[in-house]
């Protein structure tokens, strides 16, 4: 750790000075002595670099550290997807900027979908490597990445439309996998459901659908709606298999071809197709 004397300096200059210091090889910390009253603005320095801030008084002066952090760790291993994805969304969802977490999987490629999708939910690599029979990866908490071009639509909110209906349970399951994975990353979500999907939200179909790996459908489906999620059934759909709104499970609603058209029309969507 480096250690600075920069006594009768004044602010903002100590953090320019601090800032510059942290970026040309001082990555384990910083132990910087100022003057009282200087010391102000070295935290948010800390912060930026992902450094634990500690000041102490020395004569007239102030000892300021900036130091590593512990860092906490995460083994997913066994998770099937989008478990660790929504594992490390919520954890990092409760961390301050700065902060690092070390996320453990035996699979490479699970390691892999994390880095691939972590910029979106507020995060940055740092790190990837080995240890032992599991791969990891490093992520450092960041503010989320904004498209470098002023002209680029960023889709923050994503459609799920659904026509398959129980009749393919892997789709019916997709459906609201693919929802919680995407309210992991911190997404605004909307399914519609139509054609055979309308069949999905009638009251006691999705409980008849169970996936070897995964919960009933109808408890998925409670979850992704309590988490936020906004469900649409198509009125002529639920007309042409006799669904009434009386005969919807909580949480969804009928909705016209116009509401559908809508949300295809709005480019701030991304669309999914089960």
């Amino acid at each position: 750790m480096k250690k600075v004397k920069a006594i009768g300096i004044k602010s903002p200059n100590t953090s320019i000075m601090a800032d510059n210091i942290l970026k040309n090889g001082s990555e384990d910390g910083l132990i910087i002595t100022v003057s009282e009253g200087s010391e102000n603005g070295l935290e948010d320095v800390a912060i930026k670099h992902g450094l634990k801030f500690e000041t102490e008084k020395s004569g007239k002066n102030i000892v300021v550290r900036m130091s590593i952090k512990e860092m906490e760790e995460l083994d997913v291993t066994g998770e099937t997807c989008p478990g660790p994805i929504i594992i490390v969304g919520d954890k990092l969802g409760s961390m301050k900027i700065g902060e690092r977490l070390k996320v453990k999987n035996k699979s490479v490629e699970s390691i892999e979908d994390i880095a691939v999708s972590i910029a979106e939910i507020g995060g940055k690599v740092v790190e990837k490597g080995t240890e032992g029979d599991k791969n990891y990866i490093i992520i450092e908490k960041s503010e989320k990445a904004v498209s470098g071009s002023i002209d680029a639509v960023k889709r923050e909110k994503v459609l799920v439309v659904q026509s398959s209906g129980i009749g393919n349970a892997e789709r019916a399951y997709a459906t609201f996998i693919f929802s919680k994975a995407a309210m992991s990353m911190r997404k605004e979500v909307t399914i519609f459901l139509l054609m055979d999907g309308a069949s999905i939200a009638r009251k006691g179909n999705a409980g008849t659908v169970k996936h070897p790996a995964f919960d009933r459908l109808d408890k998925l489906m409670t979850e992704v709606i309590e988490e936020g999620a906004k469900v649409y059934v198509c009125e002529l759909s639920a007309e042409f298999r006799g669904i009434k709104p009386e005969n919807l499970v909580e949480g969804t609603k009928i909705a016209g071809a116009a509401t559908y058209i809508t949300f295809l029309s709005d480019p701030t969507y991304a669309v999914v197709n089960f």
